[in-house]
Parts: C-alpha cells; sequence; structure tokens
C-alpha cells in the first residue's frame, strides 16, 4: 500500500478525533483515539481486535484491561456528542429530514452482560435477550448516506427505565433543541404511529411524515374512517417512477385531507400510494398540500427513510456490532456511540467527494465499477480498512505529546 495513501487517511482521520475529543482531558483524548482509529482499522467493536489494530508493543492483555476500564467512565459523553454534533452542524441541510426508528443489538447467549432485556428480534420473529436502540439520523444533500444524530441503547431492565415510549421522546426533545429554530420533518415508519408519538411531536410544533397502520382510525368528512377502506376511495392520480433498495417501482400516487381523533384542531393529509406492495402504503403527514409538487415531496422524503435502515445494517455488518462483549451497559452504550460517529465521518468524506475520497474508494477491491454504485458507505469503510492494514506506526505518532522539562534553578 502506498505510504503516502496511508498518511493521508490517518491525518483525514485524526482531524476528526481532535475535532470529537475536543475539551477532553489528556487520558479521555488517547483512549478516544485509540477506539476510532482501532474501530475503522480493525471494522470491529470486540476490544481484542481494536487493540491489536493499535500497533503498540506492550502485552495486549494491558491494552484490552485499558480500553476497558476506560469505556465504563460515561462522565464526558454530553461533550463528546457535542463535540461530534459541532463537526457535522454544517451538514446538516435547511428543513432537514430526520430518520426515526429502532433497532436492537441481540445477544442471545450472553449471561452476564448488565441489564439484558427480552427484546424482539426482526430477523428471526423471536423475543431473545439483548438491548434496545433509539435512533435519529439525517441524510447528506448530494448522496443521500446517513449521518447519525442521536443513537442511544437502552434496556427494560435498568433502573431508571420507564418505557421506550418515553426514551423515544427523549430523542425529540433533543433533536428539537438540536435544530433550534430550523425547520425539520421527522420521517418515521409504522413503529410510531401512535397517540403518544403523534402528541409529543404536536407539542414540539414540528413537522412529521409518518406510515400508517391499518387498524388506524382517521376523521374523513366530520366521519371516523378505518385507514384501509378511506385508501381504497383513492385510486391514484399522479404517476411517479422510483428506485428503492435497487428495485424500480412505478407508482401511482393520490392524497386526501383528514384528521387524527386526538388532534382534531390539527389538518392533516393522507397519502396513499400504489403499487409498492399487494396493499397500497399509506403516508400521514401535518405538512401542507397545495399539488402535485407537494405529494411528491413527501413520498421521497419517506422512500429516503429506508437510509435508516441501511446503517443499521452498516452497524451490524459492517462494524460486527453484536459481536460486542462488554460486560456493562455504559461499555456499551460508548462503543454503540462511537460506531455511529465514525459512520457519519465517512458519509461526510463521501460527501464531500474530495481526491482522499476517491482514493479510498478504489482501494476497496470490490468487483463492481463505482459509476454503478449508488450506496458508497460499505465501500468506504472497506477501503478505509485495507488502507489502514498496512500501517505498522497506529495513530497516536500523530499527536504531540508535551514532555514535561526539567528545571534547574540556580541560586
Amino acid at each position: 500500500m502506498n505510504s503516502m495513501e496511508i498518511y493521508q487517511t490517518k491525518r483525514h482521520l485524526n482531524t476528526f478525533i481532535d475535532k470529537l475529543t475536543k475539551g477532553l482531558s489528556k487520558p479521555r483524548q488517547k483512549f478516544f483515539r485509540d477506539l476510532v482509529y482501532g474501530i475503522s482499522k480493525a471494522n470491529s467493536v470486540i476490544l481484542s481486535d481494536i487493540g491489536r489494530s493499535l500497533e503498540e508493543e506492550c502485552d495486549i492483555q494491558y491494552i484490552i484491561k485499558r480500553l476497558s476500564r476506560q469505556l465504563t467512565k460515561g462522565a464526558d459523553s454530553s461533550i463528546l456528542h457535542q463535540n461530534y454534533l459541532n463537526s457535522i452542524k454544517k451538514a446538516i441541510p435547511d428543513n432537514a429530514l430526520i430518520l426515526v426508528d429502532q433497532s436492537d443489538i441481540i445477544k442471545p447467549y450472553a449471561e452476564k452482560m448488565e441489564a439484558l432485556s427480552p427484546v424482539f428480534d426482526g430477523s428471526t420473529k423471536k423475543i431473545e435477550k439483548g438491548y434496545h436502540t433509539i435512533n435519529f439520523s439525517t441524510a447528506t444533500i448530494q448522496t443521500k448516506h446517513p449521518i447519525p444524530l442521536y443513537s442511544h441503547v437502552c434496556s427494560s431492565k435498568e433502573e431508571q427505565f420507564q418505557s421506550l415510549n418515553v426514551e423515544e421522546i427523549k430523542g425529540f426533545q433533543m433533536i428539537h433543541e438540536v435544530m433550534g429554530e430550523k425547520p425539520c420533518t421527522f420521517v418515521m415508519d409504522r413503529g410510531y404511529d401512535s397517540n403518544v408519538m403523534y402528541e409529543a411531536i404536536d407539542k414540539l410544533d414540528r413537522q412529521f411524515v409518518t406510515r400508517l397502520k391499518d387498524n388506524r382510525y382517521l376523521i374523513h368528512k366530520n366521519k371516523r374512517v378505518k385507514v384501509p377502506t378511506l385508501a381504497n376511495k383513492r385510486k391514484g392520480k399522479i404517476n411517479f417512477c422510483t428506485e428503492i433498495k435497487g428495485k424500480t417501482y412505478h407508482l401511482k400516487v393520490s392524497h386526501v385531507k383528514v384528521k387524527l381523533p386526538i388532534l382534531k384542531e390539527t389538518p392533516l393529509n393522507m397519502i396513499v400510494v400504489y403499487g409498492y406492495g399487494q396493499k397500497p402504503m399509506k403516508l400521514l403527514t401535518n405538512h401542507e398540500i397545495k399539488g402535485k409538487h407537494d405529494v411528491l415531496r413527501i413520498l421521497k422524503a419517506y422512500i429516503t427513510r429506508w437510509r435508516i435502515e441501511e446503517l443499521f445494517r452498516v452497524q451490524k455488518q459492517e462494524f460486527h456490532l453484536e459481536a460486542m462483549r462488554t460486560m456493562s451497559l455504559m461499555s456499551l452504550r460508548t462503543l454503540y456511540r462511537i460506531v455511529n460517529y465514525v459512520i457519519g465521518y465517512y458519509s461526510l468524506l463521501i460527501e464531500k467527494n474530495t481526491g482522499l475520497t476517491q482514493i479510498i474508494l478504489a482501494r476497496s477491491q470490490s468487483s463492481n465499477p463505482l459509476s454503478k454504485i449508488k450506496f458508497y458507505l460499505y465501500r468506504m469503510i472497506r477501503g478505509v480498512r485495507a488502507i489502514l492494514s498496512s500501517d505498522k506506526k497506529g495513530i497516536n505518532h500523530f499527536h504531540f505529546v508535551k514532555r514535561r522539562t526539567s528545571q534547574l534553578t540556580l541560586w
């Protein structure tokens, strides 16, 4: 591997780490530098893999103990997260789409990990041991790559845990504070089609797009109507062609003015989409609709939501998230945040499309040409790993360490 490519990759990564750890103590800066570099090089959250990737001369067991000890300290997590938000705030677009969804970390064979709780595993459709994750992300303007904004791991076995709804609302409130006066739209799947979520978003005076469940009742012309009944009366007057998850769909779209029984004073619109599945897809939004352009804008916003599912896939496939073996919940939360910060860093690098971006993408050794790829995150992650795998010095030589000088006073 070209030594200049290794140097440029490490220098750019080190600049990101410096921004991320600004204001932290020297030991904590070194710890997060090791963690970010190790995860980037090893593509793993297993401490032994991270430790070996640091290329330190000391015993690997000592490195693992050092990392494990530092992981349990979470007092500076708020500073770290604020630094991360400061580093990505320029990439958050005006009228941003905030992609919201839950995921999970399944640990079916774990016995001693802290606060293991029953979790529904979406892949096996069974209840397993593990943790819930709550995720709020946005997408880059040009390439539509996910930028995590809020990532939290929680467990129903925690002493302070009240409910998943409460934890979700904390996320909505945090994003509301981050966005300030900037407008944004929360884009959500059917799991968020609940009165509690609608009331919480309404109190924040934010806009939303949600996919509706079929058991939902809406008010149309002062009558309670079930969602499928109302949707079947709209056959789709607007034609729209789009690509979703690599497959092309020819859709027909309609909309109708409705209200929610719990928000009778709030005007809403239901958008009905034919052509995606056997049943029409139904979306609910508080956006005002004046014509075809507004309808398609809302539909495109929901299609963008699938980027957060790609984020979950990247977490688990590329960084082997569910292989985590830390015993404490605080350690798990720290690792989860750092993985998402690294993904955000990669998404920004893809969006900027610099010479370094092209070098990294070219080193991923993918069989597909770049011209045929629309989602570059997998290739970016593997390209960084390929470059750093030839690095035998580690990351800490980039960091200037101020050494104490002996002082001799002559009287």
